[in-house]
Order: C-alpha cells, then structure tokens, then sequence
C-alpha cells in the first residue's frame, strides 16, 4: 500500500528545512532558549560541559525516568533532582551533524497549481496506479527532472522543540493591517445598513450558502422589524458585497497555498476510482446522511467547465474509501485507513484555510469529515502495517472524531438560521427542502454520537421550529420528471423513521442518563412506560419495507433495527439494579422489585436482537457497509 501511495502521485517535493541564522547563535548550537538561561544562571552547568551526552542521557534516565528538566523557569536545582536527591547536572549541548536527508531536502521543487478550482483526473502527472498521496512532507522525495524548478517559498522560523522562542523578532504580531484587509473591513462595516434598506427583509434568496440569519433577541433584529415590520422574518440575503475572506485561490496567500499543494488538497484519485468512491458514497452513506442532491451534484461533477465544491468532493471520497471495496485503497493488511487519512487531511486543510465561502457546503462536507474514525475515542490504534505518518495527526481524542465534527456543522449550521424555519422566507422551494433535510440530519448525528460517545445532546429541540421532515421533502427537483437517479422508497422510509426513533433516544438520554435526571432520581416509572410506549408505537407503525425480521433480511432494515434495540436497551439498563446487590440495597437505591426484573429481561432481550442482528449482517457481508457507531 504504501509503494501505492508514493507511486507517481502528483505533489510537491518536501519544503526545505529551515536553518537558524547566523545571527543566532544560541539556536545553531543546537540549544533552547530554556538550556541558555539555565547555563547562564548555573555556574555548575558551566563547569559540566565536558560531559558527553550520551553518558549524560544514561545517567539522568536513570535518575529522573527523562521527565523535562524546568530549571530554566526555577532555577538550579530543578525540581526532579531535588525529589530524587541527586546532583543537578546540565548537559552540554553539541552540534548534530548534517545528515544527506537534510541536505537533499533544501533543493526544494514545486508544482504550478492548478487555475481551476478541481484538477483533472487522471493527469499526465499522475500514474494511472497511483491512489492516493500521503503528506508529500512525509516523504523522502527527490528533485524530480520533469517539475519546473521553482525558488522555495519562505517560511516561517520554526520555534525550538524544546521550547517557545521568546526572542524571536518573527514572533511579533504586525501593527498595521493590509490595504486588501481594510477594504474588507470597510465593506463589512458597512453591511449592517443593508439589512435596513427598503424591502430587505422580503428579498429573493437566490444562494442557500449565503443566508444571514438574525435571531429575535439581537439588536439588530429589533432594528430591522420595527423599520419594516416583519416580526416573522428571521432569514436574509447577505449582500453581493460580502463574500469570504479567503473562498477562492486567487485571494489565498503564498503561504496557505503552499500549505494547500503540499497536503494534496488539490490531488484527486484517477478517474476510475474516483467514480468508484463516488457512487459507494451514495449507495451506502448517502441514506444516512441525506444532505446531498445526488441528480444536481452528478451534473457537476461531470462538468469540467463547473465542478463540485473540491471541499465537498474531498469529504465524500472520504466517506466513500470507508464503504469501497476496490484494492488499490488498501494497505497490506486490507484496510483503507491510510487512504481515508489521506482524503481527511486534505478536506481539512482546504476547510482550514477557508477555502468554500458557501456555509451549506461546508456543513454538508464537515458532516462526512466525521466519517474518519478509529477506535471509540477517535484514535489511530498503533498498528506496525499503518505508516507513522498516518498516526501523528490522530491522536487527540476529542477534536478529530465524529463528536467534533458533528458539533462543529451543528455550529455552523445554527449561524446560518438551519434551526429554524424556511418556509415563510425567500428561499426557493428546492433550497427549503435541502435545509430540512440537513437540519434532520444533524439532529439524527447528534442523538446518535451522543448514545455511541456518552456524550451529552448538543441541539436543544425546543429553540428549534424546523417543520418534521417527510417525502416530500426528498424531491430535488419537481421539473425533472426523468431524473438519471430516482429516489428510493426504502431509503426514504428508512430516514423518516430513524428520525422518529432519534426523538425517543434523546426523550431516554434526557430522562435516564442526564445530570438533571439523576439528581431527581432517573428510576421514575412514569419516565419508564412514557418512553417504553414510543418505543412500542414506532415498532408498531414502522413500514414493511424496512422493519426488520430474521427470515427476511435486508440492510437499512437490519441497520434502523438495529438502532431501535439499542434504544430499547438503553432504557431498560438504566432501571436494571446493579449486578450481585442486595434486594435491600436495591430498595435503598430507588429500583423497585416489581421493576427490576422486567427491565432486566427487556435489556437482555434487546441485547440478543442486537447480536442477530449483526451476525445476519456479518453472513451478507454487509457490516463494512454499516456507519461507525450503529
């Protein structure tokens, strides 16, 4: 896989280490800011820099278990060597010696990016064998004869590893703002009197990405009702005039371009494969997560002269290497965790840089960004098949997994007025249709990350007045009469009724699983038989064509089934007594007899369903196909 990944992909040569001035000596010495203070303060450092250091490592390992030293903000001794009693010694710093790797890494080569927007597929550039390409700053690559030599790019004066450089004249921030900043801020300034200009309020729509929402408690909401007296308005057209700061490339700067071309941002797979991607995105996660017009995104993605959102794109062949079973995505080992990490790190650094201006696309592609997982934190498992690079940039646990991302386009989304309703405002009746479909889609995201995460709800269903979301709402398009892909009833009934089946699982995190609820006492048994009914009269109206049954098997069945029970069980786990305590402890603790026992059979009961469940679709070979947490 890794031979793959490196094969002929169309990126640029790793930049140019960046070495100290000669003007500072401290750093070409190879010693932080933190070791100079801690010679100057420290006569016995001085006197010990004839130690070599790799007697020096040996003995302080052996002493303090290579904890930091922090002499250097508490003076001599530091606080290890006095824990341990021991003499505090400091060691003297050499010069490493210039290795061929560094060398070679200062003949730096570039690509002439791309002017449109999406590169080719396919291009001459790029091997027809080539997938995908890893950071090339992850690479040992050489000066290739057939790229255009370039002067490198400046870059920033990396900070020591060892510490914040503090006396860095490059570390303070500017005083004065750009020509280009100003007229911006100009601009923005001058929006707010937009919005009190006559017959504002009642102003086609004509870009659903480029909606201002202002909420009832604003001021400047206040303002604009009582000028034109629109009480009912709360969605508005942002002026031709306002756009984002950095939405195309021609207003990046060298830097995040660089940044950009580096990350492959502007790389895609050959075209084969890249339709490949594309239609498992929408055959196995597009019924999930409905926010896309396949009909109207397909034209695009067809259409050199008008592609797709390359940040949109990039999310959904990230979404689609989880689902795809084509070879050449996977490593050694089978897995297309590499080949996902790959399409992540470029969705990201284009959404980073600011790159889509348009606020729906951005919520649409961050929600298939939280289609990168591993592990039930988010993290890379250290595996010796997946390459090093691949697991550096994982592993916080809380701010690149699907909870993050979910949280970030639920933020997003309520910017731009998703929470609330469109029927009465100016957008066309299509557009109004896409905003309920994603706002029922976060809201499905955030119950069902919450219940996989044990993490608490973030959407608030009553500052919401979103109409409930029904077929209607799946018609891209009602002139089209034809379409080249016409919706399926399943995929429908399927999210219609996952929708219904998320209200009762955020009714059972709320009542039994929430701070509030277990200082008032969670075992109530009105609390109980509420959420149990629900329970029963959506497994009661649910359609046949995706109710589930195990002489009948069928994916999205088998997979909202599968949602249904771990609610069930979620439920009755919560009013079943602790494992081996007392009938008295029970008592004491608030878990009726008459209860117990009911829930705890009901849990079990669930539990086993769950398990049918999977193995049916183990025996199909249709598990790889199921989203992260089901």
């Amino acid at each position: 896989m890794a031979d793959r990944l490196s094969a002929g992909a169309m990126s640029a040569p790793p930049p140019p280490q960046q070495h100290a001035p000669a003007q500072q000596p401290q750093h070409t010495q190879n010693t932080t800011p933190q070791h100079a203070q801690h010679q100057a303060a420290s006569p016995t450092g001085m006197s010990q820099q004839g130690a070599s250091a790799t007697s020096f490592r040996r003995q302080r390992a052996s002493r303090a278990c290579e904890v930091r030293c922090d002499a250097a903000s508490l003076g001599v001794p530091c606080t290890n060597c006095v824990a341990f009693n021991i003499e505090c010694k400091i060691p003297s710093p050499k010069r490493k010696k210039t290795s061929s790797k560094q060398k070679d890494s200062n003949r730096y080569t570039a690509h002439r990016l791309p002017r449109q927007d999406v590169p080719n597929f396919g291009s001459d550039r790029e091997d027809s064998s080539s997938i995908v390409q890893p950071s090339p700053a992850t690479h040992d690559n050489v000066a290739r004869p057939d790229v255009v030599h370039q002067p490198p790019m400046p870059m920033p004066q990396l900070p020591p590893r060892n510490g914040v450089d503090y006396s860095s004249p490059s570390g303070m921030p500017p005083t004065t703002l750009s020509e280009k900043y100003q007229e911006q801020q100009q601009i923005h300034d001058a929006t707010w009197s937009q919005y009190m200009k006559p017959k504002f309020a009642r102003a086609p729509i004509k870009e659903a990405g480029r909606v201002a929402y202002l909420g009832e408690s604003s001021n400047l909401s206040l303002l604009v009702h009582d000028k034109h007296g629109n009480s009912d308005v709360v969605h508005y057209p942002l002026p031709e005039n306002v756009r984002g700061p950095r939405a195309r490339m021609n207003e990046l700067d060298e830097l995040e371009l660089r940044i950009l071309h580096e990350r492959g941002a502007f790389l895609l797979p050959p075209r084969q494969l890249c339709d490949e991607l594309v239609d498992a995105f929408f055959t196995w996660i597009a019924p999930v997560v409905p926010v896309i017009d396949r009909n109207k995104f397909m034209k695009r993605y067809r259409d050199p002269k008008n592609p797709p959102s390359l940040l949109l794109l990039q999310a959904i062949l990230l979404a689609g290497s989880r689902v795809c079973t084509n070879t050449q995505l996977m490593d050694a080992n089978g897995s297309t965790t590499p080949a996902a990490m790959t399409f992540y790190k470029r969705a990201k650094a284009l959404y980073d840089a600011n790159y889509e201006d348009d606020r729906i696309t951005i919520v649409q592609a961050v929600i298939l960004m939280g289609w990168y997982w591993e592990g039930p934190e988010g993290k890379m498992r250290e595996k010796p098949s997946v390459a090093r690079e691949c697991q550096s940039d994982i592993a916080s646990d809380v701010t690149k997994n699907v909870f993050y991302w979910s949280r970030v386009a639920v933020v997003i989304a309520q910017g731009s007025g998703m929470h609330r309703s469109v029927e009465k405002s100016q957008l066309s009746q299509q557009d109004k249709r896409l905003w309920k479909r994603i706002w029922w889609t976060l809201f499905t995201r955030d119950r069902s990350v919450a219940v996989a995460l044990g993490r608490p709800c973030g959407i608030n269903i009553e500052d919401s007045d979103v109409e409930m979301i029904c077929e209607e709402d799946f018609v891209e398009d009602e002139t089209d009469q034809n379409p080249e892909y016409p919706l399926d009833p399943v995929h429908i009934h399927f999210f219609l009724n996952y929708v219904k089946l998320c209200e009762i699982m955020g009714l059972v995190l709320s009542q039994n699983y929430s701070v509030a609820s277990q200082k008032r006492g969670r075992n109530n048994a009105i609390d109980l038989t509420h959420c149990d009914m629900a329970l029963a009269d959506w497994l009661q109206n649910c359609p046949k064509d995706v109710y589930w049954e195990k002489n009948r098997h069928h994916f999205w069945s088998a997979l909202l089934h599968s949602n249904y029970y771990t609610t069930l069980c979620l439920l009755h786990r919560a009013h079943m007594p602790p494992a081996g305590s007392s009938p008295e402890m029970n008592r004491s603790n608030g878990f009726p007899e008459d209860m117990a026992y009911p829930s705890k059979n009901i849990a079990y009961q669930a539990a086993g369903m769950i398990t049918s469940i999977v193995e049916a679709l183990t025996n199909h070979n249709e598990l790889q196909y199921t989203p992260a947490f089901m």
